[in-house]
């Protein structure tokens, strides 16, 4: 299963990437493998400077990703664990989805541990899906679907009911 070590995880700093980051540590406690921490940052558009001030968009783009960062630190270090974690920032290109596939193809991953939100409502899912499925459907390695825990107490409370 674990073949490279590499785990893969992508991270928008929510309570959902913060179970899928918990989870792959299990896993890779287990496996001995390494956990990627990644973050895909918007890419910045471009303002006419005639019509508002704003920086340079090199100068935007740094400060987005040294704020990436700093977060991406915090939520290592709120890990309880021995797991070495590496963290990756990348410049997507609009859908997070296919910068994820790239790094994971790059890296080599053996395993993606992706939070699931479960806020989508069922026009916009069926509309653009999400980008944990659309990481599912392109992948280069096996997925593995961290629901958030509020997710799960509903789904046994309704299987259970």
């Amino acid at each position: 299963m674990i073949e490279h070590g590499n785990i893969l995880v992508p991270t928008d700093f929510s309570p959902s990437s913060n179970e899928a980051l918990r989870r792959a540590c299990v896993l890779a406690d287990t496996f001995g493998a390494h956990v990627h921490l990644l973050h895909v940052i918007d890419p910045v558009l471009f303002i006419d400077p005639d019509l508002i001030a704003i920086p340079p968009v090199e100068e935007m783009t740094e400060a987005l990703r040294k704020s990436a960062e700093r977060r991406l630190g915090e939520q290592v270090r709120g890990m309880d664990t021995d797991v070495e974690i590496f963290v990756h920032v990348e410049e997507g290109s609009g859908d997070p989805s296919r910068t994820i596939c790239s790094f994971a193809e790059r890296l080599p991953a053996d395993l993606i541990v992706i939070g699931r939100h479960g806020r989508q409502g069922m026009l916009e899912h069926l509309l653009i899906g999400s980008t944990a499925e659309r990481v599912v459907r392109h992948a280069p390695c096996s997925v593995l679907v961290a629901m958030p825990h509020g997710l799960l107490a509903a789904a046994s409370g309704e299987a259970n009911g």
